[in-house]
């Protein structure tokens, strides 16, 4: 065997990645001019009509999804949108971290909730309801939407500056997608206020800890849409009022990895 095959093997495997070394700036501000556009119009009309939910679906798909994969193939040509898809169904560096991003968000929650009283009564039932929202939400919205933010987005975001300060970017972004939820159901401007503030506080927290189980988890966008329906779908297992240990929580604890734990290299 000649001296240069064992290169043009080790050529041949390396794994294709949908970010570039040196993303530019421009698919990041067409990706949100998109996702704000259409994505944040047709949040508009979840609020207004009834059924909403196809309209929430129709966000993630036309606002967010189908852009995210134009994008990538006007990036990297078809090799960019194949490795966005691979990345979604893509197994985690560990086994154990999809049973983590499933179960430890919503363990931690309902525990803090029980010893303030607000947490609903655990049964099998309510363990059942749990875990079919947590695989519908995954399958039918995350891992599609985690596919545009952390997938295209947050990925080039924090591949130009750095994890925490490309997951506050793209924080920005997401928060700005859900700002028409905050005027569902108000009825003062203190109260779309206080909805924006909560928006943006999930916004940072869910950016920041999804910024680095997309690291430590090995590239698995399905991990990462698990780890968003899991916080979605905690939300079950609390009495109404007590929403907020979920949320607080979640920034908590994205907030003290931030803070202690060695950050990951950038997702490139």
């Amino acid at each position: 065997m000649s001296q240069t095959q064992p290169a043009a093997l080790s050529t041949r495997t390396q794994t294709y990645t949908a970010t570039p070394d040196r993303p530019g700036l421009q698919p990041l501000v067409l990706f949100a001019a998109v996702a704000l556009g259409v994505g944040g119009s047709l949040l508009i009309l979840s609020t207004l009509v009834e059924p909403g939910a196809p309209f929430i679906l129709a966000a993630v798909l036309a606002g967010l999804a189908v852009p995210a994969l134009v994008l990538a193939h006007r990036d990297s040509g078809r090799d960019g949108v194949v490795a966005l898809l691979r990345d979604c169904v893509r197994l985690p560096s560990a086994w154990w971290w999809l049973p983590a991003a499933s179960f430890a968000l919503p363990c931690l929650t309902w525990t803090t909730a029980a010893l303030l009283g607000g947490a609903q009564p655990l049964t099998w039932s309510l363990l059942g309801f749990y875990i079919m929202d947590l695989i519908i939400g995954a399958v039918v919205i995350n891992i599609w939407e985690e596919m545009a933010w952390t997938g295209f987005a947050q990925r080039r975001a924090m591949a130009r500056w750095g994890t925490t300060g490309g997951s506050l970017v793209t924080a920005v972004f997401f928060t700005g997608i859900h700002l028409p939820l905050a005027f569902d159901g108000a009825h003062s401007a203190a109260q779309v206020a206080s909805n924006v503030l909560l928006i943006a506080g999930v916004a940072t927290g869910v950016r920041l800890l999804i910024g680095r189980v997309d690291a430590w988890a090995g590239r698995s966008l399905l991990t990462v849409g698990v780890l968003h329906s899991s916080f979605n779908a905690t939300e079950t297992l609390l009495h109404p009022d007590y929403d907020w240990v979920r949320i607080v929580l979640t920034i908590a604890v994205a907030v003290v990895l931030t803070a202690t734990v060695r950050r990951p290299d950038p997702v490139v």
